[in-house]
């Protein structure tokens, strides 16, 4: 009988802490932050619950929205400007919206093409030189050229712009990874062919 009630002491714990994880925040313009369920985002407004009761459905206007940080820790900026434009920011929400035009904007198809040619042409050392030349292009950060802003007056604060590049950077680094896996790949496709024809030929 003890364990039993062991057990669904244990069960109810471990519940209670999945219900308080499993929850979204509402970063409201002002600074507030407010852990919620987010139901449905509407052009004029938000609805949402609180975990303490869940029953009530609440709005709020979406330009009183920053943005809202989902249970999956995935983020959404409904209202990147708040109320002053770009000069209102807060360096956090700067950052994070310089974040978010990474994700959505950046491309680097020459971080997966370069990094796959050079696996590919020098075979022998291939990985090795395909790491080096994917190295270097996760490491140098987009120029602010190649920054593409939501708003074009973002590009003056320095918290967005380090924001945009450190996930362009991320960016990089994954399409850097994925031309070196496909050249190793190719290139070990190919040496198996060389070898079987030799061995073969003998």
């Amino acid at each position: 009988m003890r364990h039993a009630n062991s057990l669904f002491v244990l069960l109810l714990l471990l519940l209670l802490a999945g219900s308080t994880q499993a929850q979204d925040v509402i970063l409201q313009t002002t600074g507030q932050e407010l852990p919620a369920r987010v139901l449905t985002i509407e052009p004029e407004q938000i609805s949402y619950v609180l975990l303490a009761a869940p029953t009530d459905t609440l709005r709020m206007r979406r330009a009183d929205v920053f943005l809202i940080r989902y249970a999956n820790g995935t983020r959404e900026v409904l209202n990147p400007m708040a109320t002053a434009g770009p000069a209102s920011l807060t360096p956090a929400q700067a950052r994070l919206l310089g974040q978010q035009d990474a994700r959505k904007n950046f491309k680097a198809p020459a971080a997966f093409w370069g990094t796959l040619g050079t696996t590919i042409v020098s075979m022998p050392i291939g990985f090795a030189g395909g790491l080096a030349t994917g190295a270097a292009f996760a490491l140098t950060p987009p120029k602010r050229h190649n920054i593409i802003a939501s708003d074009q007056a973002l590009l003056q604060n320095p918290d967005y712009v380090k924001g945009y590049q450190k996930q362009a950077q991320r960016k990089k680094l994954g399409s850097a990874a994925a031309g070196l896996g496909v050249g190793t790949a190719l290139s070990v496709a190919a040496l198996a062919v060389v070898f079987s024809m030799v061995f073969y030929a003998h």
